[in-house]
């Protein structure tokens, strides 16, 4: 059996969480998978400084992405099911639309609230004509669901095999971090860099930021530290943090997001503070974290886990289990092979 799955970049997190992860297990299972990103990757870089160079480099780009993407489409007709992983090009349904033509045994699979704004028509579309949806949680099926009846929540999961912990040493100062896509970073942590700045003041924190590239935080007092990125690194980030934060803002895009940092920290063993918005409060009950919104909450928050490093080991301890338990790969991945194997059929 074989499967050609369509994704934006192979580091892009949807494409890594989403499919990526997955291909060992499905090739374990007897599938043979053929994973196609956008060539030349977008955004593209170009190196020319001329606005008149630039212009006709990034042309070019556009115009070879299309042309490697419809021989990508041509492709689709020789495999028993195609994973489409967002959209393929543009935001232009053309190209959805040939995709269909050739295969429909299409399972369109999207973990962000990319259906916001003028994109509503073409990713409902998208949701319409596919042989199965699946959704990265319970708000983006219900727009899903508008459109299809075949529709299935499967949350972004972790190889938790693949996250070191590491015994919590008492380290001082201690190490808060963030970790996350240069896609994200603006939206999600930017707006709160003033805040962070004026509690580092008071608690006296060491702040981390794991991303790629280098990002440009806002103009602050806010003194941090900044880690390129890797596979390598993101499974190690015990050694680097003792606490993960992923503060969002209260806004429908965001209300999308399906907590892969937050899972990421606990595969690693550490305590997590994030804002109260979408699915951070399920992540969060049960005392496997602590849920902050506004300056004060944060300070109590970060105050109470830099104070008690044992409560720093019991947050980290159960939120490893809490995702091997009901967000790892081994848990999901039987769920996933269920529906590609029903679209398979169809």
């Amino acid at each position: 059996m074989k499967l050609i799955a369509y994704a934006h970049a192979v580091d892009d997190p949807s494409c890594r969480f989403r499919i990526g992860q997955y291909i060992p297990y499905l090739e374990q299972a007897g599938w043979e998978v053929s994973l196609r990103t956008r060539r030349p990757p977008y955004p593209w870089i170009t190196p020319w400084r001329s606005a008149v160079l630039r212009a006709a480099h990034r042309e070019a780009a556009l115009r070879r992405r299309r042309l490697r993407r419809r021989w990508d489409i041509r492709a689709a007709a020789r495999f028993d099911v195609v994973f489409l992983n967002r959209d393929l090009l543009e935001g232009k349904f053309e190209y959805e639309a040939a995709l269909f033509q050739r295969n429909p045994r299409v399972i369109f699979d999207f973990d962000d609230a990319i259906f916001l704004g003028d994109k509503a028509a073409h990713i409902g579309q998208i949701c319409e004509r596919a042989a199965w949806v699946i959704a990265g949680n319970e708000y983006l099926a219900r727009f899903a669901q508008k459109f299809s009846p075949r529709v299935s929540v499967i949350p972004t999961v972790i190889d938790t095999d693949r996250y070191v912990g590491a015994p919590d040493c008492g380290r001082h100062p201690v190490r808060v971090g963030w970790m996350g896509s240069d896609q994200s970073i603006r939206e999600t942590l930017y707006p709160h860099v003033p805040m962070l700045a004026e509690l580092q003041r008071e608690l006296g924190f060491e702040f981390v930021v794991v991303s790629r590239p280098r990002p440009n935080l806002p103009d602050s007092s806010l003194r941090w530290q900044f880690i390129a990125w890797s596979p390598l690194v993101e499974t190690q980030i015990a050694r680097l943090f003792d606490i993960g934060i992923m503060p969002l803002v209260d806004e429908p895009f965001q209300r999308g997001k399906c907590g892969c940092k937050i899972l990421q920290y606990m595969s690693a063993s550490l305590p997590v503070v994030a804002s109260p918005v979408g699915i951070n409060v399920e992540l969060l009950g049960a005392c496997r974290g602590l849920l902050a919104t506004g300056k004060e909450e944060w300070r109590d928050a970060l105050a109470t886990l830099i104070a008690a490093p044992e409560l720093r080991g019991e947050m980290g301890r159960a939120g490893r289990v809490f995702v091997e338990q009901c967000y790892s790969i081994r848990t999901w991945f039987p769920r996933l092979l269920s529906i590609i194997e029903k679209v398979a059929a169809a």
